[in-house]
């Protein structure tokens, strides 16, 4: 028995150390599994520099950054500043989401979502995001669509229009809601050299606002008469909680406007490729039009709507109907109780006719002349007519006013001129430009706009090339006056240009110039115009003050072709202390939508002596 126990004693001793060894055993392995396998936040590291989404254009997007180069820089919003790259800032952002605080995800909300649908990341509480609960509450997202505002030539904030995006959904209620939001800003000052200087140097503050979408529509359609399209994208759920989740994170950033590369153009720009899909190469300047066009040719955009203000309607259905009847069209609104006294017979004319009567009773309540009561006691009474008359009838919009179709807003022009007997050649680039030599007929008048405009000439005898001409900001608008809305013409413009003296020698000039006047558009086809004004220039220690007085036509005439005449009269240029006279005349030829062939005479001319200059250019529209 005592041998027995012995020997079974030490057997469970034995086995008692065994197992006690195995469990030693296992629990190493365990812990050194712990330390082997990567915390959560390197494997997402791992994966996705591994599928290199830091070169990925969606990436490039959700930071707003072209070529490497951020447009945003605000470490509240880029993470690796200041040594920023887009591979280091999408470390951090995957450090931040995964590696900190439930909250962090209320930060970049749309960088979680975008990683969660590349990697599979985990799932973090959007729901317990204040600010996202409340975006999402008052402006749901059922649709996006991009509208845009037509140019606006008498504000310089505007004179390329205005993009900007609308949401549209059903709240929480069940009630349809329409939002606007925008970037843009403060741009409220007649000091132009300033504002540039500030908006493309320094930098401005940007803001980026959610509002009602009605308050959009009246600044812009009744207090500026500016027409609104609207763009409906086509874009999937998780497309449009990726941008209005993007929306978020941009509101919680300190944005820096610059004009010519961030702003509302550039920044929408940058929403719309969260679609994922590629978008076109940038070009010089992205303009509002262009963010459009893009996402026409990438296959965003599924129909098209304008809203047309009073202004506008009233001068496009004018045009379709005589003079005595306009006459007595708007006698009838301002008198009330029209709905009897307009002849609505005919069809499609007595629709026009409805239409203009419309469009007029809203003009002459928005600009002061039509009181509220008669205003809507006339508008019930033609609404209810064309209920009756009209039910399944609409005006059809043309086309080439679609900014979808509008010419492109970058120039260059390679030409040849004689002048003085010498022959030169030239280049001119606008990066932004529009001239009265281009076709316009997409345009509501004929208008001009320059920025940045540069014009060097090379005389061919082997002289020093020159600077003939530097156009800092240039607008032009010849809109022909109509009885019932008005019209006045005008011009303004800062440049660096050749100016004549008094031997019509040519002298370069800074100058600050422009004018009034009229246009009467006598034909469809036919304005003659002219305007009267001058300018403060400054050359050498040479500072005076110059008038012009100018009379032209347009003829916008059978082949695409254009002409312009023009005869100007200029008094103290150079601070001559006399007068001198140009004749211009200017044929063009419209080869397609990006070529036109120029050519144009310029003959100056005053007592003593009188100047021609020859000149023929090909310019491509991009």
């Amino acid at each position: 028995m005592p041998v027995f126990f012995r020997v079974k004693k030490g057997g469970m001793i034995a086995a008692f150390f065994y197992l006690f060894q195995i469990q030693i055993a296992l629990a190493t392995d365990a812990v050194t599994n712990e330390v082997e396998t990567p915390p959560l936040k390197e494997q997402l590291k791992t994966k996705a520099l591994t599928a290199k989404l830091h070169q990925t254009s969606l990436w490039s997007a959700l930071l707003h950054t072209e070529n490497g180069h951020a447009n945003i820089v605000d470490p509240n919003f880029l993470l690796s500043l200041p040594d920023f790259s887009p591979k280091k800032e999408l470390q951090k952002t995957i450090d931040f989401l995964y590696h900190g605080e439930r909250h962090n995800v209320c930060r970049f909300p749309s960088r979680y979502l975008w990683l969660k649908q590349a990697l599979g990341a985990p799932e973090l509480p959007l729901n317990e995001c204040p600010d996202i609960v409340e975006f999402q509450r008052k402006a749901p997202v059922d649709q996006i669509s991009i509208a845009f505002a037509s140019e606006n030539l008498a504000q310089p904030a505007s004179m390329m229009g205005h993009v900007f995006l609308k949401f549209s959904g059903k709240n929480e209620l069940g009630q349809e809601t329409t939002h606007a939001i925008s970037f843009y800003t403060d741009a409220q000052t007649l000091n132009l050299p300033k504002l540039f200087f500030d908006s493309m140097v320094i930098g401005k503050t940007g803001y980026f606002s959610l509002s009602p979408y009605v308050e959009k529509q009246q600044l812009y359609v009744d207090q500026e008469q500016r027409s609104i399209w609207e763009y409906p994208l086509l874009l999937d759920e998780q497309q449009k909680q990726l941008i209005s989740l993007h929306l978020i994170e941009l509101k919680q950033s300190r944005l820096t406007y610059f004009f010519q590369k961030y702003n509302c153009a550039t920044v929408i720009n940058f929403i719309v490729a969260l679609s994922g899909k590629q978008m076109p190469d940038k070009k010089w300047w992205v303009t509002p039009r262009d963010v459009v066009k893009n996402a026409s040719r990438i296959g965003l955009i599924s129909g098209a709507k304008i809203i047309t203000p009073s202004r506008w309607m009233v001068r496009a259905l004018a045009a379709q109907i005589p003079h005595a009847e306009q006459t007595t069209i708007r006698d009838h609104v301002l008198e009330g109780n029209i709905a009897n006294k307009i002849d609505l017979a005919g069809g499609e004319s007595g629709l026009i006719r409805l239409e203009m009567a419309q469009a007029y009773n809203q003009y002459a309540y928005l600009s002061g002349t039509l009181d509220h009561d008669r205003w809507l006691s006339n508008d019930r009474a033609l609404s209810e007519k064309k209920s009756l008359l009209f039910p399944e009838k609409f005006l059809r919009t043309d086309d080439r006013h679609n900014p979808i179709n509008a010419p492109g807003e970058r120039q260059i022009t390679v030409f040849a001129q004689h002048m003085d007997g010498k022959d030169a050649l030239g280049l001119t680039i606008g990066p932004v430009s529009r001239t009265l030599n281009d076709d316009n007929r997409g345009y509501a008048s004929e208008s001009s706009l320059q920025l940045f405009t540069t014009t060097l000439r090379l005389p061919l005898d082997k002289t020093t090339p020159k600077l003939e001409r530097f156009t800092l900001y240039s607008v032009q608008s010849l809109l022909p006056y109509d009885r019932l809305t008005g019209g006045i013409s005008g011009r303004f413009g800062i440049a660096l240009e050749p100016q004549r003296d008094s031997q019509l020698n040519i002298r370069q000039a800074f100058a600050i110039s422009g004018a009034l006047g009229l246009t009467i558009r006598i034909a469809n086809d036919v304005d003659f115009y002219t305007l009267a004004g001058g300018g403060a220039g400054y050359t050498g220690n040479n500072a005076y003050l110059y008038s012009t007085l100018e009379g032209g036509a347009l003829l916008r005439e059978m082949w695409d072709m254009k002409t312009i005449a023009s005869v100007t009269r200029t008094d103290n240029q150079i601070n001559s202390g006399t007068h001198y006279y140009t004749i211009m005349l200017s044929q063009s030829k419209f080869i397609n939508k990006e070529y036109s062939l120029n050519l144009n005479w310029q003959r100056d001319y005053n007592q003593q002596r009188e100047r021609d200059i020859f000149s023929v250019g090909l310019k491509k529209t991009f």
